[in-house]
């Protein structure tokens, strides 16, 4: 599903009003869906206390509307201007024919609208606020940039507590159309309407959760449009892994079905790379191939017999070691490197990173080698996918995790496009992040899968698909949506307390086939 930025909504717009289509028609149908929206959730609307809360601009003229058609059923509407009289120019000196679409909205509200401004009527806007059965968000919508301030701020805290429904207009004020960051004293809905399509924040953490339930309406805007629309960002759906995961061809044999090595696993971790070997397979690799120390060689082998094996002996034969790891290289189509690797990320980390030329994911303890050693990832000339965690992405990043989360889309796209890697930043609604500048938000998954080996299991599906020749930002967008689903068919047989990750691994096969 495409995801519409701010830049790409407004040229997206005037192509509208190109075609026909006018601005005004655009907030007059916005208006009668937020509207609608309230009567169908508060029913019967008449005689119910709503308040709109309106900013100057567009937002702020769907808020009039709104209210003038609620007025119409009888609700009885209170209007507080959270930036002042719409007839008074944001800009000074005034343009010739400032914000004329708020404006025309805002005269035709009828007489029964009840207007406050909350700089001159602070008490009464409180009151109102106090009194409200439905509150309607209409102050910025997907405009908003940078951080709250003024009197509005204290207003809009007062309205996110109230114990009534709540709803946005296009975007929650306060949350930031392209990054999903939010603002201190930003709305919090209980449910969205957002406008023609989603924006990038209904869908990406932590702006998602200020969005509540978000619902597209369309307000004008042609089919013809909008399917023609290019778009950066995205949010998966169950079109992607079937478009790229084809049937195999009937002739198939396992060596033209992607050759995948796995550079995972210590004394201690085992269990990560048998988790990750399970995935891969699970996911169609034709042959799968670990290069494993040989402390726990005969754990992996009666867990994975699946696999062919390179036994290392980091302990005592270090240049065989490099030389079997080279001729296990050039043998595969991918890589994966770091599931359980632990201390041994020292030694197999500097020959991979440096000598790989197939696709290589790098996850766990081969992203924790690249955190110590800065601009090393830049150097790797192989197609590269990380799978940071958002403690990994800090240590990359040199950020807090606070920082992080605060900005998830920014910080994948900013790491992916200093990298030229693919960047899969885990979490609720997993960011996929391509050099190019496309990035794709994962909407499957849930809590349940917060336990240690979901990522190995990640990885491992990742890294199959890479092997079988699927690009780099597929491949990753696909093993997640595909890791998510799996999950969620879990938290549906087990719970999501009770799922582990070895479950995913499991339910994999029906993912594949729902």
């Amino acid at each position: 599903m495409k995801l519409f930025c701010k830049e790409e909504m407004q040229r997206l717009e005037g192509m509208a009003e190109r075609s026909g289509v006018s601005l005004q028609t655009l907030m007059e149908h916005a208006g009668a869906a937020l509207a609608e929206e309230a009567m169908s959730r508060l029913r019967p609307i008449a005689g119910k206390r709503a308040v709109l809360l309106c900013g100057k601009g567009n937002n702020g003229g769907d808020g009039f509307v709104c209210a003038r058609y609620l007025a119409e059923q009888g609700a009885l509407c209170t209007v507080l201007l959270i930036q002042g009289d719409p007839k008074t120019p944001l800009i000074t000196p005034a343009p010739p024919e400032p914000q004329p679409l708020s404006q025309k909205a805002f005269q035709a509200m009828p007489p029964s609208v009840k207007v406050l401004s909350v700089q001159e009527r602070r008490k009464d806007s409180e009151q109102a606020l106090t009194q409200a059965e439905v509150i309607l968000d209409c102050v910025f919508g997907f405009s908003f940039r940078g951080e709250f301030s003024g009197d509005g701020l204290e207003l809009l805290e007062l309205a996110s507590r109230r114990d009534c429904l709540r709803i946005s207009a296009d975007l929650p004020s306060g949350a930031v159309c392209d990054t999903g960051r939010v603002s201190p004293g930003a709305f919090r809905a209980d449910v969205t309407v957002t406008f023609t399509g989603k924006k990038p924040a209904n869908c990406s953490y932590p702006a998602k959760e200020y969005c509540g339930e978000t619902v597209v309406r369309q307000v004008g805007v042609s089919p013809v449009l909008l399917e023609a629309a290019e778009t950066r960002f995205f949010e998966t759906d169950s079109s992607l892994p079937k478009a790229i995961l084809k049937a195999p061809d009937p002739q198939s044999n396992k060596g033209n079905l992607g050759k995948l090595l796995l550079v995972c696993g210590s004394f201690g971790m085992a269990g990560a790379c048998i988790m990750a070997a399970k995935a891969a397979l699970r996911c169609g690799v034709g042959l799968l191939r670990i290069a494993v120390d040989q402390r726990i060689y005969p754990i992996l082998a009666q867990a994975v017999p699946e696999a062919v094996f390179t036994v290392l002996d980091w302990e005592n034969r270090r240049m065989e070691n490099e030389e079997k790891l080279r001729n296990a290289l050039t043998g595969s189509t991918a890589c994966l490197i770091g599931c359980g690797l632990g201390e041994l990320s020292e030694l197999a980390c500097p020959l991979v990173f440096s000598h790989c030329t197939v696709p290589l994911v790098a996850d766990a303890d081969a992203l924790n080698f690249a955190a110590r050693r800065p601009g090393l990832l830049e150097e790797v000339e192989a197609p590269l996918i990380l799978t940071p965690h958002p403690g990994e992405m800090a240590r990359l990043c040199g950020d807090a995790i606070s920082e992080i989360q605060a900005d998830r889309l920014g910080a994948a796209r900013e790491k992916a496009r200093e990298t030229g890697a693919v960047v899969a930043l885990k979490g609720a609604s997993t960011v996929i992040a391509a050099p190019d500048g496309r990035c794709a938000i994962n909407p499957t998954g849930n809590a349940g899968m917060a336990k240690g080996g979901s990522g190995d299991v990640l990885a491992g599906m990742i890294a199959s698909f890479a092997a079988q020749g699927i690009p780099a930002f597929e491949a990753a967008a696909a093993g997640v949506y595909l890791h998510g689903l799996a999950g969620d068919l879990c938290a549906k047989r087990f719970g999501q307390r009770s799922m582990l990750p070895t479950d995913l691994i499991d339910a994999l096969p029906e993912a594949f086939l729902d």
